[in-house]
């Protein structure tokens, strides 16, 4: 079964809010040795990963043709692509190599399948972590001094603050992910460590 890499496992670190140190630091400060637990329980489906190249042009149902359906089964919840195009769907029913689904996307190429678990759960939350890092990084663009003398920035009632609705979403995931590994107190303890005047008794 595959198992999330280390570049994963340091992605996860940044994202709770803890250091990306690893354990051979321990003497120097505090390093939680949870995340080699993680590393090796976060874990693939037993159904290998497959590919597919059938090319999905419009939304609605599909038939996609798996270039192995090993272990693939009617009502199971496979992950259907990468990145932002990834998309989770339950399968209604399968005939040899032939999964029948239901998609949102578009899909072209040769493309990622594979059946929902523990590590297609942690890579897709780490996967939203950095399209929304992409966004925030646009969003500074768009912020600017709408008023002098009430100061007044643009977004809010303008359309949306579009740097905090990005901050909100990624708390929410930020809290998913901390969820999803077992970790919530380390998203909690870092936020504690990043408010201002804030301290954590120990």
């Amino acid at each position: 079964m595959a198992t999330l890499t280390d570049d994963e496992l340091s992605r996860i670190k940044r994202e709770v809010l803890d250091n990306v140190l690893g354990l051979s630091a321990l003497p120097y400060i505090s390093i939680k040795g949870v995340y080699d637990i993680i590393r090796d329980n976060v874990v693939s489906s037993s159904a290998p990963a497959t590919t597919s190249t059938t090319a999905i042009t419009a939304a609605g149902p599909a038939t996609l043709t798996l270039a192995s359906a090993t272990g693939y089964a009617a009502a199971q919840r496979v992950q259907v692509d990468v990145d932002q195009r990834r998309e989770i769907v339950t399968v209604s029913a399968i005939s040899g190599t032939s999964l029948s689904v239901y998609l949102d996307k578009t899909h072209s190429g040769t493309y990622r399948v594979e059946v929902e678990s523990p590590l297609t759960i942690v890579r897709g939350l780490l996967s939203d972590l950095a399209y929304l890092e992409t966004l925030d990084r646009g969003s500074w663009g768009q912020l600017g001094l709408k008023k002098v003398d009430e100061v007044e920035w643009f977004g809010g009632a303008d359309g949306g603050d579009v740097a905090d609705r990005i901050a909100k979403h990624r708390g929410r995931l930020r809290d998913e992910l901390g969820r999803a590994c077992g970790i919530s107190w380390i998203v909690q303890q870092g936020r504690g460590f990043m408010a201002p005047g804030s301290f954590e008794a120990y």
